[in-house]
């Protein structure tokens, strides 16, 4: 099968939609696919290449007046991949690859990472559109897109290509909390700061480590600051492979009430954390529920505290979560993905074979 995945760019900069993207086109071209990647490029391209996938410059800019020039440069893409399949996971990348689309050419599949933002309703340009969990289709349904056209696919990062290299060694301080997130509102550091300094009436020796960036750092900082906190939170920065840090946490926490999927709960799985999650619909899918790690009510630092002092506490208790967050876990495998998505590309071929020998297809503009 000829696949052509779009994104804006292929770096390492912990763009989930990107990680899935290049996890899912490395294993797609491993299995005898035919794949490429369309984006500005990025740090992933000498990964894309060890593994036969193709990469073509195409940048894509959220501007209309951008739009002539992106469709022109999309079409020699095209040209060049033939692609049966094009998989869109960005917004961009969604909205060019329809308007290029004359006479189904091609089947267009669009991932929706965040079905929260606006611009998902636009996403749904695609044959079909592919959502991380079953309580974000209510919300498509509710902006216009047919139910008929939705599709749910988790996730995947067990066995990425993208850690095939031993990770680089870490030494924290003990006891901690771990947390990888970027540093921005919607990601949860705004409220897992006043649980830690909740956390630390109990364990006044604990250590909180943030890993990731963003633009909040500074009022993170600064809330350290007024919570009195400073000296027990790290700020350890963007880290391409935070593997290190999970091997090392006495518990991993994560606030963020409105991921879709966060994958960072994945790898945290593999690495058999002890976890401990704001409930979203995101980490409930990934934390299977609660059975694979304790998931507390969003916007409540002091429940949130409580799970944190309890798995602290307890070592026996911390060692039993671990062994619940790996049960299970190639549910979370990077094949599972590739597997499931092969099969709408191949339903979404076969669908639009039956539309073609239509002749109402040719004047639907689909």
């Amino acid at each position: 099968m000829k696949i052509l995945h779009l994104a804006n760019h292929a770096d390492t900069i912990g763009s989930g939609a990107v990680n899935a993207m290049v996890d899912l086109a490395c294993v797609q071209a491993d299995e005898g696919h035919h794949v490429a990647v369309a984006s500005s490029g990025g740090h992933y391209e000498s990964l894309l290449a060890a593994h036969r996938v193709v990469h073509i410059r195409l940048v894509q800019r959220k501007n209309v007046f951008a739009l002539p020039a992106m469709l022109a440069r999309f079409r020699t893409v095209l040209a060049r991949a033939q692609p049966e399949i094009v998989h869109a996971h960005m917004l961009t990348g969604a909205v060019v690859a329809r308007l290029a689309a004359m006479g189904g050419d091609y089947a267009l599949i669009v991932t929706v990472q965040d079905e929260y933002q606006k611009s998902s309703r636009a996403m749904g340009a695609g044959d079909v559109v592919v959502v991380m969990n079953l309580e974000d289709i209510a919300p498509l349904i509710r902006r216009g897109i047919p139910a008929d056209r939705i599709r749910v696919v988790a996730s995947g990062t067990a066995g990425s290509r993208r850690f095939a290299a031993p990770p680089a060694p870490v030494v924290l301080e003990h006891p901690n909390v771990v947390t990888v997130a970027g540093l921005v509102e919607r990601k949860g550091a705004f409220e897992l700061m006043p649980a830690f300094a909740l956390t630390l009436a109990t364990h006044p020796d604990a250590h909180l480590y943030l890993i990731g960036d963003g633009s909040d750092r500074a009022r993170l900082e600064e809330l350290a600051a007024s919570l009195r906190i400073a000296g027990r939170v790290h700020f350890e920065g963007f880290v391409p492979d935070p593997r290190g840090y999970f091997a090392e946490a006495d518990v991993f926490a994560l606030a963020a009430a409105h991921d879709a999927w966060p994958v960072v709960l994945n790898e945290a799985r593999e690495a058999g954390c002890a976890i401990v999650a704001v409930r979203s619909g995101g980490s409930f899918a990934a934390l299977d529920g609660g059975k694979a790690g304790q998931l507390v009510a969003p916007d409540n630092p002091a429940a949130l505290a409580e799970a944190l002092v309890s798995l602290l506490d307890d070592a026996v208790l911390r060692e039993t979560w671990r062994q619940r967050a790996r049960v299970g876990i190639e549910r979370l495998s990077v094949e599972r993905m590739h597997h499931e998505y092969l099969d709408i590309y191949r339903a979404s071929l076969a669908a639009r074979a039956s539309q073609r020998a239509d002749p109402s297809f040719e004047s639907s503009g689909r």
